[in-house]
C-alpha cells in the first residue's frame, strides 16, 4: 500500500541551530541588530515628537524590544506572544506549544522564528497607546529608497521610451519574437529590483531588443538565473484567452523594489497580456522592508516629491500612467492575513482555504523576493535538483494555481536546477553555498498547477 506521506511531509526544514547555514548566521549576527535598529527607531521618533505622553510611552516600547534582543543574545526560549487583537496570535502561540520548550532563538525553525520575530514586534506597538500606527521601519525605507534617485530616474527613461514606442501601442508588436524578448527584459527588471545597480540589465531599447546584439545582451544578463522558466510562463501566456486576464503579485520589498514591480504591472496592462493586476500587501511592518499600504501611499508621494527626484520629464509622464491605472481599477491593492502568517504556504488549503479560491481565479500569481519564495517551498532543504512543482507541495501538481517566482537567492534553500553536475558547477563557480546565499543569483520558477 503506497505511503500517504507526501516528500513535501518529509522534507526537513532550516534551522537556526543548522551549522554552515545563512540561518544560524542571521539568529546570531543579524537579528539582534534589526532589534537594536528599531530601539534607537523609536528614541529618535519620540526626541522629535510634540506628544508628551508618546514620548513617556516610548520607555515602555523601548524596554520590551530590550527585552526580546536580551533574549536573544541569551538565545532564551520563544515565550508566547500576548494578545494584541489580531487573529493570528492563536495561530502562532499553537506552534509554540508544539515545538515545545526546548526550542530558543539560536534553536527552533528558521521560517517559524523569523515571522515570530516580527510579529511579537508588531504586538508591542500594537498593544499600545499613541504607537499603534507606527511603523519602525519606515525611516530605513524612506531613506533606502531615496538613495536610489539615479536608477528610478533611468528606470523610468528607459520605460517610457518602450513603452510610448509607436510599435509597441496598442499591439503594435508584430514579431512574436520582439514580444518575447521585450517580455523578458521587463521580467527582468522585477526579478533583480532588489539591487538598484542595474548593471545586470541589458539597458535596451525597443529596436535593441529586436537585434542580434540584444538578444545576446539578454542571454548574457540571464547566466546567474539557475533556474529559468521564463519561456515556459511566456507560452503559458500566449495561450492563455486574454478576455479578462488577472494577474496576482504577491509583493516584498518597498521603495526601489516596488518601484520596478509597478513598471511590470503596467507593462503588463499596456501589453495586453494582463486585464487587471492585484498587489498583496502586508497588513503590519514586516521582514523590514515589506510592502504595507502605507508604502504604496509613500511610494507615490515621493516620486511626486521634486525636492527627491528633480528630473521630472519622464517621471511625470508616468506617473499620469500609473494613475489611469489605478484611477481605472484595473491596478489594486489588497490584503490578507495569511501572508503574515508564520507557516509555510503549504498551510495555505488548511490555514487561508477563502485566499486559495480567489488565487485560483487568477491567471497568474507572481510571488516576489526570497522570503516569498521560502514559503512557497515550505524553507525545505530539498535537493537542489528537485523540480520547482514538487517542492510546492499542495500549492504543485493539480492544485490549478499558475505560480511564478521571481526570486534573488539570499538563502538556504534553492530547487529546480535541471541537473547535479549544473549543480556541481554552481558550487565550484561560487564556492560554500554562496549562489544560494549572495543574492548575484536568481531564479524564474513556473508551476501551471496541473
Amino acid at each position: 500500500m503506497p505511503s500517504s506521506i507526501s516528500p513535501a511531509d518529509q522534507v526537513k526544514q532550516v534551522w537556526t541551530s543548522d551549522d554552515d547555514t545563512m540561518a544560524k548566521q542571521t539568529a546570531t549576527t543579524r537579528w539582534p541588530k534589526i532589534v537594536q535598529g528599531t530601539i534607537d527607531d523609536v528614541r529618535q521618533t519620540a526626541a522629535q515628537s510634540s506628544c508628551a505622553a508618546q514620548q513617556e510611552e516610548r520607555f515602555a516600547i523601548q524596554s520590551a524590544l530590550k527585552e526580546m534582543k536580551d533574549e536573544m543574545l541569551q538565545n532564551k526560549t520563544l515565550s508566547r506572544l500576548p494578545a494584541d487583537g489580531g487573529g493570528d496570535i492563536e495561530g502562532y502561540n499553537t506552534r509554540l506549544a508544539y515545538l515545545g520548550d526546548k526550542v530558543t532563538w539560536n534553536a527552533a525553525p528558521w521560517l517559524f522564528c523569523e515571522c515570530y520575530l516580527y510579529r511579537r514586534i508588531q504586538t508591542i506597538f500594537a498593544r499600545s497607546r499613541h504607537w499603534q500606527t507606527y511603523d519602525v521601519f519606515k525611516r530605513q525605507k524612506d531613506s533606502t529608497f531615496a538613495k536610489s534617485r539615479a536608477a528610478v530616474e533611468e528606470l523610468a527613461s528607459r520605460y517610457m521610451h518602450i513603452i510610448t514606442d509607436s510599435s509597441l501601442a496598442a499591439d503594435g508588436v508584430t514579431d512574436d519574437e520582439a514580444k518575447k524578448l521585450l517580455f523578458v527584459e521587463m521580467t527582468e527588471i522585477a526579478l533583480w529590483g532588489n539591487a538598484t545597480d542595474l548593471s545586470l540589465l541589458s539597458n535596451l531599447s525597443l529596436e535593441q531588443i529586436q537585434s542580434l546584439q540584444g538578444r545576446e545582451a539578454i542571454a548574457k544578463s540571464q547566466r546567474n538565473i539557475v533556474d529559468n522558466d521564463t519561456d515556459q510562463v511566456w507560452m503559458y501566456l500566449m495561450h492563455t484567452p486574454r478576455s479578462s486576464r488577472r494577474i496576482d503579485i504577491v509583493l516584498d520589498n518597498a521603495g526601489f523594489e516596488f518601484f520596478t514591480d509597478v513598471l511590470y504591472a503596467s507593462y503588463l496592462l499596456e501589453s495586453g497580456l494582463a486585464s487587471s493586476i492585484r498587489f498583496h500587501v502586508k497588513d503590519f511592518p514586516w521582514f523590514v522592508s515589506d510592502v504595507t499600504p502605507a508604502d504604496v501611499d509613500s511610494l507615490f508621494s515621493h516620486l511626486q516629491s521634486p525636492e527627491i527626484f528633480p528630473n521630472r520629464e519622464y517621471l511625470d509622464r508616468l506617473l499620469r500612467r500609473l494613475s489611469k491605472h489605478f484611477d481605472s481599477g484595473a491596478l489594486t491593492v489588497i490584503q490578507h492575513p495569511f501572508w503574515t502568517a508564520g507557516c509555510s504556504f503549504h498551510k495555505m488549503h488548511s490555514q487561508a482555504p477563502d485566499l486559495v479560491e480567489d488565487l485560483k481565479a487568477s491567471s497568474l500569481i507572481i510571488f516576489k523576493g526570497d522570503l516569498n519564495y521560502r514559503k512557497l517551498v515550505k524553507d525545505g532543504l530539498w535537493p537542489h535538483t528537485t523540480p520547482f512543482k514538487d517542492a510546492l507541495g499542495p500549492l504543485g501538481a493539480k492544485s490549478g494555481l499558475k505560480i511564478l517566482a521571481l526570486r534573488t537567492n539570499k538563502a538556504d534553500v534553492c530547487v529546480g536546477i535541471d541537473s547535479q553536475s549544473r549543480v556541481d558547477a554552481l558550487y565550484e563557480e561560487a564556492p560554500q553555498g554562496a549562489w544560494i546565499r549572495n543574492g548575484k543569483y536568481a531564479v524564474v520558477s513556473f508551476s501551471d498547477g496541473e
